[in-house]
């Protein structure tokens, strides 16, 4: 880890842009910061393990999420699979919900299953990280391996401790696979996809409340963006994490297999030309640019949508007139997953590529 990371993250998510980290042992991303973080089973609380496939030759886009959360009313938690498929250009979704007792989770390591259909484990090999996946439902089967190609990433530091008027809550976002080669197989629709050296990407998050004194992700949290992209051997990883007042703005730019840039707000996210989905009335940005602000180092990410890879109602099961009356008086929250076109702005050369970006909305009033 030879990079310089602008701009630490204090209390409170208050970012300092005077303060660099020299040494990104700091940074480093550890088996265990991988593994189960949640202390117990409480309403409030969410742990995501997030991981995508892009592959060309078969043109195929995948994304399957391992979540542990919360309903949209905080009355109960539970695990749930959730699977989006594209393949030649047909969009598929699929979700599994499961008990509690049907969840198995490492502290140390991600080693993480619900029930015999879901198992994603980290192997080190070789000084390789490895990640194995395997998918067993009657709908869906999948046998991958992720070999990472770049280092993993911790822009945040090991966690952000939140406190408003005497409730906690703390959240973590690390990246511990930003770019992999993807090999293996699955099964969909009676057809067999075989995966050569596709492009993968795992990242990792969780929002854990306090006990007794509950902080409430939306109740902190507006929105965020996250998204990712290719243009030639540069590849750039950026979230926008919108507070109620401010906003977390990460970046991270690799070359080749090294991380050449990493920062906490230095860079402007600007998302525009907004579409009305017409399934959930809700309106997402159809384009999104990443630009620095450091004027000795200039840099521009434009992502244009081709189309929604995955979309989901987050009041979905909510009685139907609870969620009227949250739509129309409180708020519209819902996910986006996006494919897109990519254009990359360096050293005066615009380089073309692909994407994906997802819009995550918790309050939008």
């Amino acid at each position: 880890m030879d990079y310089i990371h602008k701009g630490v993250i204090e209390g409170d998510g208050i970012v300092d842009t005077t303060q660099s980290i020299t040494d990104t042992s700091r940074l480093k991303v550890l088996p265990s910061d991988d593994g189960f973080h949640l202390n117990n089973a409480e309403a409030g609380n969410f742990e995501w393990w997030y991981f995508d496939i892009i592959d060309f030759h078969n043109n195929v886009i995948l994304k399957v999420v391992a979540h542990l959360g919360t309903d949209p009313l905080r009355r109960a938690f539970y695990p749930q699979l959730a699977l989006s498929i594209q393949t030649g250009g047909t969009r598929h979704g699929l979700a599994r919900r499961y008990s509690l007792s049907d969840f198995h989770g490492s502290r140390g390591i991600c080693d993480v299953r619900f029930k015999d259909e879901f198992h994603v484990m980290y192997e080190p090999s070789n000084g390789d990280i490895l990640y194995h996946l395997s998918i067993n439902t009657d709908e869906f089967k999948a046998r991958l391996t992720f070999r990472s190609e770049i280092e993993g990433w911790k822009p945040l530091g090991d966690e952000v401790s939140i406190v408003r008027g005497g409730k906690q809550a703390a959240f973590s976002w690390i990246i511990p696979v930003p770019k992999a080669r993807v090999a293996g197989a699955f099964d969909f629709n009676s057809k067999t996809y075989e995966l050569d050296r596709a492009l993968g990407y795992h990242d990792h998050n969780y929002w854990k409340v306090g006990e007794g004194n509950k902080l409430f992700v939306d109740d902190v949290l507006s929105k965020w963006y996250w998204g990712r992209a290719f243009a030639d051997d540069y590849m750039i990883v950026f979230m926008d994490t919108c507070f109620k007042q401010r906003s977390v703005r990460s970046f991270m730019l690799a070359k080749a297999n090294r991380i050449m840039q990493s920062s906490n707000n230095l860079i402007e996210v600007s998302p525009s030309g907004f579409r009305r989905d017409e399934v959930s009335k809700i309106r997402y940005p159809s384009e999104i640019t990443i630009r620095s602000i450091e004027e000795h180092n200039p840099f521009q990410v434009i992502l244009k949508a081709k189309g929604l890879i995955d979309r989901r109602d987050l009041l979905e099961g909510v009685n139907p007139v609870i969620t009227w009356l949250i739509k129309y008086l409180v708020s519209r929250p819902a996910y986006y997953g996006i494919w897109a076109d990519s254009s990359l702005n360096i050293a005066g050369e615009e380089i073309k590529g692909i994407g994906i970006y997802e819009c995550m909305v918790f309050r939008n009033r």
